[in-house]
């Protein structure tokens, strides 16, 4: 093979080289998608070697963007045999993506552009200050636990009994509702722009926007009818927690006995369990079955089946991503604590606006929507399409 390809290393140009040198190079790391190669065809231009067909794997292939019709191609999403994927070598390819995106040639305007996107991507799923920071802990130490639960539940009867404090609540539940479910339109259509950006950090807003409206829709309905279920779940669980303990407790006096622990205990573990559930399966939602619909245009359901093959293949693969990635969030809460801590609190002032705080915490969040694509890249190479 003919030594023709030339790389730019630290401004200086290196080679020459044969192809298969450079995908060396390119596997091992020091070569990255966006440093430049050249070889004679190309002329007088120089390219970003992620530009090169063959040259990486294909988790930094550029994806074509999703359609409003057809399916993207025809790959198998089921019964197909993949590689075991490693949590650790996703995180640290993720990693490479999100320095050579944000760090590499930094650009303010497009750091702020894809901001954006992240910030539809997790609008209404987050709060940058927890609800209990302006709580006194004294105060809530001082009145015993039994008192407090006492208390809660005179009150919640009281409102009941009550038809105008009933219709008060009821019409916040609703306006609470109607702004849960704008958000999760809106944060649907975002989890593809923002997956559009990974792949393609210099598209416009607007181009984003646009290529995600059929697919932004069908995960919408999808989460709708996903919440719808686990609602009904839990008050199920609810339903019963009030037959089998509040009822029995209230008619006694409010005087706890021995009879109230089991049914007490078993609810507390269901409801914990179908918490944990919800957690689960919404991170996976946005974690994998987003990239399969973005990589094929199919729908959230066909999508899943993907997902539950790679489950059945490799579930300890799988674990392994959850724990890696619980890792890697506890180190970056640290790591922003420092910053803050550092900057005497101001650095963390922006994490308190909504939109600013998408932009400041991009790193973080470009990392992880990288993390969860080059996982299932390295399952199915196949896929992630070729680029157009």
């Amino acid at each position: 093979m003919e030594k023709i390809w030339y790389y730019a290393e630290a401004g200086m140009q290196q080679g020459p080289v044969d192809f298969d040198e450079l995908r060396a190079r390119a596997a091992s790391g020091a070569l990255q998608p966006y440093d430049l190669v050249w070889q004679p065809a190309f002329g007088d231009t120089w390219r970003s070697a992620g530009e090169v067909p063959g040259l990486f794997v294909p988790q930094f292939v550029e994806a074509p963007p999703p359609s409003d019709h057809a399916p993207l191609s025809d790959v198998p999403l089921t019964d197909i045999v993949g590689t075991r994927p490693s949590g650790l070598s996703a995180a640290v390819q993720a990693f490479e993506r999100m320095r050579a995106v944000l760090f590499r040639g930094f650009d303010i305007t497009r750091w702020f552009s894809i901001g954006f996107c992240a910030w539809l991507a997790y609008i209404g799923s987050q709060s940058s200050v927890p609800n209990n920071l302006n709580r006194s802990d004294d105060a809530v130490l001082a009145e015993p636990f039994k008192g407090q639960i006492d208390a809660a539940l005179r009150h919640s009867f009281a409102v009941l009994n009550s038809p105008s404090k009933l219709a008060l609540i009821a019409s916040i539940v609703l306006v609470v509702l109607a702004l849960a479910l704008l958000f999760c339109r809106l944060r649907s259509r975002g989890d593809f722009m923002f997956l559009h950006r990974w792949y393609r950090p210099d598209a416009s807003i607007g181009q984003c926007w646009w290529a995600s409206r059929a697919s932004g829709h069908e995960l919408f309905v999808w989460r709708v009818y996903f919440f719808l279920i686990a609602a009904l779940l839990f008050i199920l669980t609810m339903v019963a927690g009030y037959g089998m303990v509040v009822r029995p407790y209230v008619a006694a006096g409010y005087q706890w006995h021995a009879a109230l622990v089991k049914p007490a205990v078993a609810c507390v573990t269901v409801f914990t369990l179908l918490n944990i559930a919800v957690q689960v399966v919404a991170h996976l939602a946005k974690a994998f079955v987003v990239p399969v619909m973005y990589w094929h245009g199919v729908s959230a359901s066909r999508a899943w089946l993907a997902v539950f093959s790679l489950f059945n293949q490799y579930p300890f693969a799988v674990l392994g991503y959850l724990c890696c990635g619980i890792l890697c969030s506890l180190f970056a809460g640290f790591v922003i604590l420092g910053i803050g801590l550092l900057t005497c609190c101001v650095g963390f002032i922006p994490l308190l606006l909504p939109y600013l705080g998408a932009v400041a915490l991009l790193p973080y969040t470009y990392f992880f929507r990288g993390y969860a694509v080059c996982f299932l890249s390295q399952w199915r190479p196949d896929l992630v399409p070729a680029s157009a």
